[in-house]
């Protein structure tokens, strides 16, 4: 075979084939202007021409199709873009390149060519010997189906090249038996000094539209000559002896305890810590990885740092920690911890696949775990032989996809959150898995929840929802608590296995220092006609009735509240739980059992103690979700944790002794209800997470708190003034005074009621409020008066001792007064103590418009006409008909209001027969024209003072009018009464002069 040389070449329509020659070169030029050039049988294309454009391309391309048909471009030490326009099969698939930093005249050995099936490792360039992965699997079924060889020889240092580009085809990574993301294809070279293709993975750019993959900078020490895109996974074993940080290609090997230079894993690569050297990694980048294995001989620790983490596939952890940090961490594949601690992420742990934990430790971090699965009618499993306690759970995978389903006993402390149409089997495919929502405190409370469930959300299966109570109060911490059942279908022999409850029903608690009598109690509102209890009284503790009646294996009921006597005294805790299929309020709301029965005393009449149906706390005052039909505005709720019981309300505005809009899991209270009443929650009553404990709701204005103390004992009553209220009981706004088992303070109203929470009309004037200090025992007692500032800088607030008679000025400095019970009756009760809030009335603003005068006030209003009462003027608007000085007087509560304002009758006389003066206001010549009916023939202009200015006689005309003209140039500007005399009497209006 001998060279062909070619000055200068131009190839255009044709096909070029360059067979059995050793080389063809081309010294200046090769120009391709639509030709196809086919190098074939091992020839050789020489590009003398060092220069970018010694290969130009107009059209057309090359065809290389074998390792040996090459093009060898003398490019030397020179730099810029070359391109080799390499073809095949009517597709342009070029190779483009920048190369620097090369010395001596070397050059470029470049070909191409098509494996001939999927089956890569059946078409292996010369001199590799394999095409297996890291786990010396073969990949062929990863890469793409073509081999590219950029070999540099001669050179005493090799290039480094830049911008490196790679052009494939698609049906070299779609063709049958392939299994490619093309989005994940990325370069892989194969190195014959390790005899590997694992030890690279280059950090690299795909273009799946234009089907390029760019390596931005490649050293000349990572330039070997045969080359494939791939996405096979490749191991990259952690190799640092000390602490040291990921993003530092020397700490990884691509064999365990190799030598550290391999690159930086990237996505498609198996991170392992084999504890081959256990240094500390730190991860000081964003990760992607293919899988982690943290494997059980390592004993570092992985410590994520502020940085998110994906693996692509499974991710194992053996040995060692790892320490979550601040970032997501996402899990594509299984998950599993064993025999190690595990931290998560403090912001969200998201899994696709299975959750495993079978030993170990595993630290919820106060973040959230999210199970976002969407592989079609495969559930996600939590397994396991360890229970782990999460803080958040976070539930997306819907039941087209199989939903989430706990295998394996699990805790939830936080909120476990469901989208759309999620699903969680809770007790799991064999109904016997334990989901446990954990409660740990109840001042203020810590409980888990489910929040508010979406549109086609469901928690199928049973959960087991605790309820911890303090044990406390008075008589060695025996007392009863208030309860509610956050599930269906719970009994009261489940409620035994941690509280025993005793009576006479069957399966009665046997307890040391148990007595055999009624433990637990309901409460029916339609027997309070009766006293049930023999007390020699009618009223609203007529209601208890024994529960269980019959045996323990009574249900709760859904919505109902029970008092039950807890025996501090012989138990370890006051933790109480029920097992069962919680309530949903997003496919129908929860009715919540209520009634209201007449017995003559109102105040008796329509309790209910109800309870909270819902494993998670609720809010009365939720915007939406409440159906509240005859109900009062106002919950009550028992509190017997000090030395006695004293009641906790919230009237929606404000609460005393504790009470909030925010009612706890496992919570029952007392409403009251009127007519037949209706009450429903649907799930947007839930608020989850929130605190129970009482923080007083900021920028409530005209609110004053008064507390009642000695040194054993407190109560509290409110007062509170308002637009909405009345001042007689008003049920969405006032709350009943519930008797405590210790003293009583309350305010009372005109009809003699005791209320705990007094909602009065706004503060408009001087308000006295009369207090009752009930079932005191002679001693000494403070009031306390607090939130002094919520009212306006005008008002100021005094206490009346009438006992003493002194009054006592109360402001936020000077909040206390104390003073002494004794045995007298005057020095208790209702008569010896008021509250006055004093306040300047404001003046009743009347403003006029088109001749009407109008207050925007409503009812209890009387107009006056210059001091003197105007008969039937009792509306928001008057018209007057003469000129004149008019008051009116609103009465709003005990407040009464007035305002005035001068009205000068204009044009016309409204309700008079003829007159008319004009113009008003004048300032040159009046007129003033009278009907000749209404005998009035002259005209006096006087100022305010009643001194005559001048005065004029009016004369009659033919049109039946007496008319006149009085000069008023030249009077001072000001305010005139004109006087209208004759036998028809006096008429007087006042006038402006401008």
């Amino acid at each position: 075979m001998k060279s062909v040389a070619f000055k200068s070449a131009f190839f255009s329509s044709l096909i070029f084939w360059i067979v059995c020659v050793s080389s063809i070169q081309a010294q200046t030029r090769l120009v391709l202007n639509g030709a196809t050039m086919n190098i074939s049988q091992g020839a050789f294309l020489v590009i003398e021409n060092s220069g970018t454009n010694a290969i130009t391309r107009n059209s057309g391309y090359i065809i290389s199709e074998g390792q040996s048909n090459v093009i060898k471009w003398n490019i030397g030490s020179s730099t810029g873009t070359y391109t080799i326009p390499w073809g095949y099969n009517g597709d342009y698939i070029p190779v483009s390149f920048i190369p620097s930093g090369a010395s001596s005249n070397g050059y470029f050995l470049l070909s191409t060519y098509h494996t001939t099936d999927w089956n890569n490792a059946n078409s292996l360039p010369a001199g590799v010997t394999n095409f297996n992965g890291a786990a010396g699997a073969d990949q062929s079924a990863f890469a793409i189906d073509r081999f590219w060889q950029i070999n540099t020889t001669s050179y005493s240092t090799r290039p480094t090249l830049s911008s490196l580009i790679f052009t494939y085809r698609d049906d070299e990574h779609s063709a049958p038996g392939n299994s490619i993301v093309e989005s994940s294809l990325r370069p892989e070279r194969w190195n014959t000094t390790l005899t590997s293709w694992t030890d690279y993975s280059a950090s690299a750019n795909i273009n799946t539209t234009t089907n390029t993959i760019q390596i931005n900078t490649l050293n000349f020490t990572d330039l070997y000559p045969w080359w494939t895109l791939t996405t096979s996974p490749v191991n990259r074993y952690w190799v640092a002896a000390a602490l040291s940080n990921w993003n530092n290609r020397s700490n990884w090997a691509i064999a365990p305890g190799g030598q550290g230079g391999a690159t930086v894993p990237s996505s498609a690569d198996v991170v392992i810590f084999d504890g081959a050297n256990d240094g500390p990694c730190l991860i000081d980048v964003d990760v992607s990885i293919a899988s982690l294995d943290v494997q059980s001989a390592y004993s570092g620790t992985v410590n994520q740092g502020s940085h998110p983490m994906v693996v692509g596939d499974n991710a194992t952890f053996s040995g060692g920690v790892f320490q979550g940090g601040s970032a997501v961490v996402r899990v594509i594949g299984d998950m599993a911890i064993s025999g190690t601690a595990f931290t998560s992420s403090s912001d969200t742990l998201d899994l696709k696949k299975n959750f495993s934990f079978e030993s170990g430790a595993f630290n919820h971090n106060n973040g959230t775990v999210k199970f976002s699965g969407t592989t079609a009618g495969s559930p996600q499993l939590l397994n396991g032989s360890s229970v782990a306690t999460f803080n958040h759970l976070y539930i997306t995978n819907t039941a087209l996809n199989g939903g989430v389903s706990m295998e394996s006993d699990q805790n939830l402390r936080g909120i476990l959150t469901m989208a759309a149409n999620a699903h969680l089997d809770a007790d799991g495919s064999a109904d016997t898995t334990i989901f446990t929502l954990l409660s740990t405190a109840d001042d203020p409370v810590a409980d888990a929840a489910i929040a508010a469930l979406p549109g086609g959300a469901q928690v199928n299966g049973r959960v087991t929802v605790q309820r911890y109570m303090t044990l406390e109060g008075a008589s060695n911490t025996r007392i009863f608590r208030y309860i509610a059942s956050p599930v269906q279908h719970a009994t009261v022999a489940d409620f035994q296995e941690e509280i025993p409850v005793t009576g006479s029903f069957a399966g009665s608690s046997k307890c040391l220092g148990c007595l055999t009598n009624q433990s637990m109690f309901a409460y029916n509102e339609t027997v309070t006609t009766e006293d049930t209890n023999n007390d020699g009284v009618v009223d609203l503790n007529d209601g208890y009735y024994d529960f269980p009646s019959d045996a323990n294996s009574e249900e709760f009921q859904t919505g109902r509240g029970y008092s039950v006597f807890v025996r501090g005294n012989i138990l370890p805790s006051g933790l109480w739980d029920l097992r069962g299929v919680i309530n949903s309020g997003n496919i129908v709301p929860v009715s919540i059992p209520a009634s209201f029965t007449s017995s003559g005393n109102i105040a008796n009449d329509g309790w209910n103690l109800v309870g909270n149906p819902y494993p998670s706390t609720i809010d009365w005052n939720a915007a939406s979700g409440w159906t509240k039909t005859n109900v009062g505005g106002t919950i009550y709720m028992p509190d017997n944790g000090g030395t006695t019981l004293r009641y906790a309300i919230w009237n929606g505005v404000t609460g005393i002794n504790g009470g909030s809009r925010y009612i706890a899991t496992g919570q029952a209270f007392w409403i009251k209800a009127s007519a037949s009443p209706t009450l429903q929650a649907n799930e947007s009553v839930k608020a989850p997470g929130q605190s129970t404990a009482y923080f007083r709701t900021p920028g409530v204005e005209d609110l004053l708190l008064v507390k009642l103390k000695n040194t054993t004992f407190e109560d509290e009553t409110a007062i509170h003034f308002r637009e909405d209220a009345t001042a007689a009981f008003d049920d969405h706004a006032d709350a009943w005074k519930l008797k405590n088992g210790g003293f009583n303070l309350s305010s009372v109203i005109k009809s003699g009621e005791q209320l705990a929470i007094n909602s009065m009309p706004a503060l408009l004037c001087d308000t006295r409020v009369n207090l009752s200090i009930a079932d005191v025992r002679p001693g000494n007692y403070t009031l306390t008066f607090d939130n002094i500032n919520s009212f306006p800088s005008d008002a100021s607030v005094a206490l009346e001792d009438h006992y003493l008679n002194q009054v006592i000025p109360v402001s936020a400095q000077q909040n206390n007064y104390s003073f002494e019970v004794t045995r007298e009756p005057t020095s208790m009760g209702n008569k010896r103590f008021a509250v006055l809030v004093s306040r300047i009335a404001p003046e009743v603003v009347i403003e006029e418009e088109s001749g009407i005068l109008k207050i925007d006030y409503t009812g209890n209003i009387q107009w006056y006409k210059n001091g003197q009462v105007i008969e039937g003027a009792t509306g928001t608007s008057y018209t007057p008909t003469e000129s004149g000085t008019y008051t009116v007087s609103v009465g709003i509560g005990d407040c009464s209001l007035s305002g005035s304002k001068e009205f000068v009758i204009t044009g016309m006389e409204n309700g008079r027969q003829a007159i008319k003066i004009y113009p008003v206001p004048v300032s040159d010549k009046l007129y003033i024209q009278v009907d000749a009916s209404r005998q009035l023939t002259s005209v006096t202009v006087m100022n305010v003072l009643g001194d005559e200015i001048v005065s004029a006689d009016l004369q009659r005309g033919a049109d039946n009018l007496y008319s006149g003209t009085v000069a008023m140039k030249d009077l001072p500007t000001g305010t005139y009464v004109i006087q209208l005399k004759g036998t028809g009497g006096i008429v007087s209006m006042k006038v402006v002069k401008k």
